[in-house]
């Protein structure tokens, strides 16, 4: 398949080579018509489902866009955890840890994220996903010593 430089791009140049229409294809990938449509123009972000779903029907492994998902739908709008979480979670299933790890590392300027990170690694505890849980708590650990925060010492005695 030709590489274009976005997502989008690459749905509407697979829906185009393959013969389709968006409503064809939105079918197919069991995504309303419109959604897929606002999404392709930009008026609406890509969810984690949405973007699995359309990968399946595009015949590409899982995950394959997550690396360039990072930049074009969580961080280059305003991130939102609706979309950061489940990407996260999405990436501990499928043992992408580098994108984990860039994604929570773009995510540490933004404290109020804090805590939903530090109980998402604990979640991804109770799963037995340790080394998804290892990289969050290691930056929840480093954002929260240069903020002398009660949380560090918490976590501290939790893992003791």
């Amino acid at each position: 398949m030709k590489a274009t430089t976005t997502i989008c791009g690459e749905i509407e140049h697979f829906i185009k080579e393959q013969g389709l229409t968006i409503n064809q294809f939105a079918k197919i990938a069991d995504i309303n018509s419109g959604t897929l449509s606002s999404i392709l123009n930009g008026r609406r972000p890509l969810s984690v489902k949405q973007l699995d779903q359309i990968t399946s029907v595009m015949g590409m492994e899982e995950g394959h866009f997550f690396e360039r998902y990072i930049e074009e739908f969580i961080f280059n709008s305003t991130p939102d955890w609706r979309r950061l979480g489940p990407y996260l979670y999405r990436c501990a299933e499928l043992d992408k840890l580098d994108c984990l790890d860039k994604a929570i590392r773009m995510t540490l300027d933004n404290t109020t994220y804090l805590p939903m990170l530090y109980n998402l690694a604990e979640t991804f505890v109770q799963e037995e996903k340790y080394k998804a849980a290892m990289l969050l708590y290691e930056c929840v650990a480093e954002s929260e010593k240069y903020q002398h925060s009660g949380t560090l010492s918490i976590m501290s005695i939790q893992t003791i």
